[in-house]
Protein backbone atom coordinates (compact mmCIF):
# COMPACT_ATOMS: atom_id res chain seq x y z
CA UNK A 1 0.00 0.00 0.00
CA UNK A 2 0.91 3.67 -1.07
CA UNK A 3 1.11 6.74 0.79
CA UNK A 4 -1.76 8.00 -0.76
CA UNK A 5 -3.44 4.76 -0.71
CA UNK A 6 -3.08 4.32 2.81
CA UNK A 7 -4.61 8.86 3.26
CA UNK A 8 -7.64 7.17 1.03
CA UNK A 9 -8.58 4.43 3.32
CA UNK A 10 -7.70 6.40 6.19
CA UNK A 11 -10.60 9.16 4.80
CA UNK A 12 -12.78 6.98 3.35
CA UNK A 13 -13.17 4.62 6.45
CA UNK A 14 -13.59 7.63 8.96
CA UNK A 15 -16.31 8.85 6.65
CA UNK A 16 -18.20 5.79 6.25
CA UNK A 17 -18.10 5.29 10.21
CA UNK A 18 -19.27 9.58 10.88
CA UNK A 19 -21.21 8.14 13.56
CA UNK A 20 -18.14 7.45 15.79
CA UNK A 21 -16.51 10.76 14.67
CA UNK A 22 -19.78 12.50 16.02
CA UNK A 23 -19.41 10.13 18.93
CA UNK A 24 -15.71 11.80 19.60
CA UNK A 25 -17.01 15.17 18.88
CA UNK A 26 -20.28 15.28 21.39
CA UNK A 27 -18.49 13.90 24.44
CA UNK A 28 -15.46 16.44 24.10
CA UNK A 29 -17.89 19.44 23.55
CA UNK A 30 -19.99 18.14 26.40
CA UNK A 31 -16.66 17.87 28.35
CA UNK A 32 -15.49 21.19 27.17
CA UNK A 33 -18.97 22.93 28.13
CA UNK A 34 -18.87 21.33 31.96
CA UNK A 35 -15.27 22.66 32.06
CA UNK A 36 -16.40 26.24 30.94
CA UNK A 37 -19.51 26.31 32.80
CA UNK A 38 -17.92 28.03 35.92
CA UNK A 39 -16.56 30.70 33.34
CA UNK A 40 -19.77 31.16 32.19
CA UNK A 41 -21.73 31.44 35.49
CA UNK A 42 -19.16 33.91 36.59
CA UNK A 43 -19.47 36.01 33.36
CA UNK A 44 -23.55 35.85 33.97
CA UNK A 45 -22.88 36.76 37.71
CA UNK A 46 -20.56 39.99 36.96
CA UNK A 47 -22.74 41.32 33.50
CA UNK A 48 -26.33 41.01 34.50
CA UNK A 49 -28.63 42.40 32.50
CA UNK A 50 -26.37 45.44 32.07
CA UNK A 51 -25.36 47.42 28.96
CA UNK A 52 -22.42 45.95 28.83
CA UNK A 53 -23.91 42.71 28.36
CA UNK A 54 -25.53 43.74 24.81
CA UNK A 55 -22.22 45.36 23.84
CA UNK A 56 -20.74 41.82 24.72
CA UNK A 57 -22.69 40.25 22.35
CA UNK A 58 -22.20 42.81 19.49
CA UNK A 59 -18.26 42.28 19.75
CA UNK A 60 -15.52 41.96 22.26
CA UNK A 61 -14.56 44.13 24.50
CA UNK A 62 -10.69 44.54 25.79
CA UNK A 63 -10.74 46.55 28.60
CA UNK A 64 -14.03 44.78 29.94
CA UNK A 65 -12.10 41.55 29.71
CA UNK A 66 -9.50 43.07 32.10
CA UNK A 67 -11.85 44.41 34.49
CA UNK A 68 -13.31 41.31 34.84
CA UNK A 69 -9.81 39.41 34.96
CA UNK A 70 -9.09 41.79 38.07
CA UNK A 71 -12.68 41.46 39.87
CA UNK A 72 -12.14 37.44 39.71
CA UNK A 73 -8.05 37.00 40.10
CA UNK A 74 -9.18 34.31 42.28
CA UNK A 75 -11.39 33.03 40.87
CA UNK A 76 -9.50 32.10 37.70
CA UNK A 77 -6.49 31.28 40.16
CA UNK A 78 -8.68 28.22 41.22
CA UNK A 79 -9.96 27.37 37.63
CA UNK A 80 -6.30 26.94 36.42
CA UNK A 81 -5.72 23.90 38.14
CA UNK A 82 -9.36 23.01 36.88
CA UNK A 83 -8.36 23.20 33.33
CA UNK A 84 -5.30 21.12 34.15
CA UNK A 85 -7.46 18.57 36.02
CA UNK A 86 -9.41 18.71 32.82
CA UNK A 87 -6.88 17.69 30.80
CA UNK A 88 -6.39 15.20 32.30
CA UNK A 89 -10.05 14.01 31.92
CA UNK A 90 -10.26 14.66 27.71
CA UNK A 91 -6.57 12.29 27.73
CA UNK A 92 -8.30 9.69 29.63
CA UNK A 93 -11.52 10.22 27.65
CA UNK A 94 -10.00 9.58 23.95
CA UNK A 95 -7.77 7.19 25.29
CA UNK A 96 -10.53 5.09 26.23
CA UNK A 97 -13.21 6.21 23.58
CA UNK A 98 -9.90 5.50 21.10
CA UNK A 99 -9.99 1.58 22.14
CA UNK A 100 -13.81 1.74 20.46
CA UNK A 101 -12.97 3.58 17.51
CA UNK A 102 -9.98 1.09 16.65
CA UNK A 103 -12.20 -1.98 16.72
CA UNK A 104 -14.56 0.25 14.63
CA UNK A 105 -12.38 1.07 12.05
CA UNK A 106 -10.09 -2.47 11.62
CA UNK A 107 -13.53 -3.78 10.79
CA UNK A 108 -14.49 -0.76 8.11
CA UNK A 109 -11.93 -1.99 5.90
CA UNK A 110 -10.31 -5.47 5.79
CA UNK A 111 -7.01 -4.73 3.83
CA UNK A 112 -5.95 -8.01 2.23
CA UNK A 113 -1.73 -8.06 1.50
CA UNK A 114 -1.04 -5.66 -1.43
CA UNK A 115 0.89 -8.19 -3.46
CA UNK A 116 -3.04 -10.31 -2.88
CA UNK A 117 -4.74 -8.74 -5.97
CA UNK A 118 -7.69 -8.89 -3.74
CA UNK A 119 -9.60 -5.31 -2.88
CA UNK A 120 -10.72 -4.39 0.45
CA UNK A 121 -13.87 -5.64 1.63
CA UNK A 122 -16.07 -3.39 3.62
CA UNK A 123 -17.48 -4.60 7.70
CA UNK A 124 -18.63 -0.97 8.60
CA UNK A 125 -19.80 0.55 11.81
CA UNK A 126 -21.65 -1.23 14.76
CA UNK A 127 -22.33 -0.13 17.71
CA UNK A 128 -21.55 -4.03 19.05
CA UNK A 129 -18.02 -3.79 17.21
CA UNK A 130 -17.71 -0.19 19.72
CA UNK A 131 -18.12 -1.62 22.63
CA UNK A 132 -16.42 -4.82 21.63
CA UNK A 133 -13.14 -2.63 21.51
CA UNK A 134 -14.00 -1.01 24.75
CA UNK A 135 -13.99 -3.87 26.45
CA UNK A 136 -11.00 -5.60 25.36
CA UNK A 137 -8.50 -3.09 24.72
CA UNK A 138 -9.83 0.31 27.12
CA UNK A 139 -7.20 -0.76 29.91
CA UNK A 140 -4.10 -1.67 27.52
CA UNK A 141 -5.12 1.46 25.62
CA UNK A 142 -5.20 3.48 28.57
CA UNK A 143 -1.27 2.02 29.65
CA UNK A 144 -0.32 3.17 26.26
CA UNK A 145 -1.53 6.53 26.90
CA UNK A 146 0.62 6.67 30.13
CA UNK A 147 3.56 5.37 28.18
CA UNK A 148 3.62 8.26 25.85
CA UNK A 149 2.95 10.75 28.51
CA UNK A 150 6.18 9.89 29.87
CA UNK A 151 7.80 9.91 26.72
CA UNK A 152 6.43 13.27 26.13
CA UNK A 153 7.59 14.05 29.45
CA UNK A 154 11.19 13.55 28.78
CA UNK A 155 10.96 14.52 24.90
CA UNK A 156 10.09 18.20 26.54
CA UNK A 157 12.58 17.94 29.53
CA UNK A 158 15.07 17.54 27.29
CA UNK A 159 14.63 19.55 24.70
CA UNK A 160 12.72 22.22 25.68
CA UNK A 161 14.53 22.74 29.06
CA UNK A 162 18.19 21.00 28.68
CA UNK A 163 19.21 22.02 25.64
CA UNK A 164 17.77 25.47 25.28
CA UNK A 165 19.52 26.19 29.00
CA UNK A 166 22.87 24.45 26.64
CA UNK A 167 22.21 26.67 23.95
CA UNK A 168 21.50 29.93 26.09
CA UNK A 169 25.20 29.11 27.39
CA UNK A 170 26.68 28.43 24.47
CA UNK A 171 25.61 32.01 22.79
CA UNK A 172 25.90 33.74 26.03
CA UNK A 173 29.03 35.90 24.99
CA UNK A 174 28.04 35.82 21.45
CA UNK A 175 27.43 39.19 19.58
CA UNK A 176 25.65 37.09 16.29
CA UNK A 177 22.62 36.75 16.56
CA UNK A 178 21.93 34.46 13.16
CA UNK A 179 23.59 31.55 14.34
CA UNK A 180 21.43 31.22 18.06
CA UNK A 181 18.09 32.14 16.04
CA UNK A 182 18.63 29.00 13.55
CA UNK A 183 19.69 26.65 16.10
CA UNK A 184 16.09 27.65 18.25
CA UNK A 185 14.24 26.36 15.12
CA UNK A 186 16.17 23.66 14.63
CA UNK A 187 15.73 22.77 18.37
CA UNK A 188 12.17 23.06 18.07
CA UNK A 189 11.59 21.56 15.12
CA UNK A 190 13.44 18.58 16.52
CA UNK A 191 11.11 18.52 19.40
CA UNK A 192 8.02 18.28 17.45
CA UNK A 193 9.27 15.89 15.04
CA UNK A 194 10.20 13.62 18.29
CA UNK A 195 6.80 14.11 19.41
CA UNK A 196 5.53 13.24 16.07
CA UNK A 197 7.21 10.21 16.34
CA UNK A 198 6.28 8.99 19.58
CA UNK A 199 2.94 9.53 18.51
CA UNK A 200 2.68 7.35 15.17
CA UNK A 201 4.40 4.38 17.66
CA UNK A 202 1.68 4.71 19.78
CA UNK A 203 -0.88 4.94 16.86
CA UNK A 204 0.96 1.28 15.61
CA UNK A 205 1.37 0.23 18.38
CA UNK A 206 -2.38 -0.41 19.08
CA UNK A 207 -3.05 -1.21 15.55
CA UNK A 208 -0.62 -3.87 16.79
CA UNK A 209 -3.00 -4.54 19.76
CA UNK A 210 -5.84 -4.71 17.55
CA UNK A 211 -4.39 -6.86 15.23
CA UNK A 212 -3.47 -9.09 17.90
CA UNK A 213 -5.70 -8.61 20.65
CA UNK A 214 -3.48 -11.35 23.00
CA UNK A 215 -0.49 -9.54 22.27
CA UNK A 216 0.78 -7.35 25.98
CA UNK A 217 1.25 -3.91 26.20
CA UNK A 218 4.68 -3.98 25.84
CA UNK A 219 4.78 -6.36 22.91
CA UNK A 220 2.85 -4.23 20.91
CA UNK A 221 4.46 -0.93 21.66
CA UNK A 222 8.14 -2.79 20.48
CA UNK A 223 5.62 -3.73 17.77
CA UNK A 224 4.86 -0.52 16.82
CA UNK A 225 8.19 1.26 17.57
CA UNK A 226 9.72 -1.56 14.94
CA UNK A 227 7.00 -0.77 11.91
CA UNK A 228 7.55 3.08 12.60
CA UNK A 229 11.30 2.11 12.34
CA UNK A 230 11.24 0.52 9.38
CA UNK A 231 9.60 2.22 7.46
CA UNK A 232 10.09 5.88 8.89
CA UNK A 233 9.52 8.03 5.88
CA UNK A 234 6.44 6.46 4.53
CA UNK A 235 4.87 6.45 8.15
CA UNK A 236 5.63 10.09 8.79
CA UNK A 237 4.72 11.32 4.59
CA UNK A 238 0.88 9.90 6.20
CA UNK A 239 0.92 11.54 8.89
CA UNK A 240 2.00 14.69 7.46
CA UNK A 241 -0.09 14.73 4.75
CA UNK A 242 -2.77 14.33 6.85
CA UNK A 243 -1.54 17.09 9.08
CA UNK A 244 -1.99 19.17 5.98
CA UNK A 245 -5.81 18.60 5.93
CA UNK A 246 -5.75 19.71 9.77
CA UNK A 247 -3.69 22.48 9.37
CA UNK A 248 -6.11 23.74 6.45
CA UNK A 249 -9.34 23.20 8.92
CA UNK A 250 -7.50 25.08 11.34
CA UNK A 251 -6.61 27.80 9.10
CA UNK A 252 -10.37 28.00 7.82
CA UNK A 253 -11.53 28.31 11.69
CA UNK A 254 -8.83 31.23 12.25
CA UNK A 255 -9.60 33.02 9.25
CA UNK A 256 -13.69 32.65 9.75
CA UNK A 257 -12.72 34.22 13.55
CA UNK A 258 -10.99 36.67 12.46
CA UNK A 259 -12.83 37.82 9.47
CA UNK A 260 -16.37 37.56 10.21
CA UNK A 261 -18.64 39.81 11.78
CA UNK A 262 -20.30 39.07 15.17
CA UNK A 263 -22.32 42.11 15.47
CA UNK A 264 -25.60 40.62 16.47
CA UNK A 265 -26.59 37.51 18.22
CA UNK A 266 -27.40 35.91 15.50
CA UNK A 267 -24.09 35.93 13.82
CA UNK A 268 -22.47 34.91 17.30
CA UNK A 269 -24.58 31.95 16.95
CA UNK A 270 -23.74 31.39 13.48
CA UNK A 271 -20.12 31.93 14.05
CA UNK A 272 -20.68 29.12 16.75
CA UNK A 273 -22.19 26.81 14.58
CA UNK A 274 -19.35 27.21 11.92
CA UNK A 275 -16.98 26.93 14.70
CA UNK A 276 -18.13 23.53 15.70
CA UNK A 277 -18.62 21.88 12.19
CA UNK A 278 -15.01 22.87 11.85
CA UNK A 279 -14.30 20.98 15.04
CA UNK A 280 -16.52 17.90 13.92
CA UNK A 281 -13.88 18.24 11.03
CA UNK A 282 -11.58 18.30 12.64
CA UNK A 283 -12.12 15.13 14.45
CA UNK A 284 -13.22 13.38 11.36
CA UNK A 285 -9.37 13.76 9.92
CA UNK A 286 -7.83 12.65 13.44
CA UNK A 287 -9.67 9.24 13.12
CA UNK A 288 -8.96 9.08 9.82
CA UNK A 289 -5.32 9.24 11.10
CA UNK A 290 -5.53 6.35 12.73
CA UNK A 291 -7.67 4.67 10.07
CA UNK A 292 -4.99 5.13 7.61
CA UNK A 293 -2.34 3.96 10.05
CA UNK A 294 -4.18 0.75 10.92
CA UNK A 295 -4.52 0.04 6.55
CA UNK A 296 -0.65 0.66 6.21
CA UNK A 297 -0.23 -1.91 9.18
CA UNK A 298 -2.36 -4.27 8.20
CA UNK A 299 -0.94 -4.03 4.43
CA UNK A 300 2.51 -4.55 5.96
CA UNK A 301 1.45 -7.36 8.57
CA UNK A 302 -0.80 -9.34 6.71
CA UNK A 303 0.16 -12.69 6.26
CA UNK A 304 0.40 -13.39 2.33
CA UNK A 305 -2.18 -15.68 1.31
CA UNK A 306 -1.40 -19.81 0.57
CA UNK A 307 -1.69 -20.77 -2.73
CA UNK A 308 -4.70 -23.87 -3.55
CA UNK A 309 -2.17 -26.76 -4.64
CA UNK A 310 0.13 -25.35 -1.75
CA UNK A 311 -2.54 -26.21 1.57
CA UNK A 312 -3.86 -29.22 -0.35
CA UNK A 313 -0.39 -30.53 -0.66
CA UNK A 314 -0.28 -29.51 2.97
CA UNK A 315 -3.05 -31.45 3.75
CA UNK A 316 -2.21 -34.43 2.21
Amino acid sequence: MTVSQAISAGLAAAWRNKAVVSLFFACNLLLAAAVAAPVHSAIADHLGHSMMANELARGFSAPWLTEFQLAYSGFFKGFSIAIVYGGILFLLLNAVLSAGAFEVLSRAERVEPEDSGQAPVSLGWSMHAFGRGLGRFWGRFLRLTAIASIFYYALFWFWASRVAQFDRWLFRDGVREAPHFYLEWLRWALLFGCCFVVNAIVDYARAALVAHPHRSTLAALGEGAGFVAGRLGRVMAIYLGLGALSALAVLAYAGFARFFPQSSVITVFLWFVVAQILLWIRWLLRLSSWAAALAFYQSRSAPAPVPVQDALTAGA
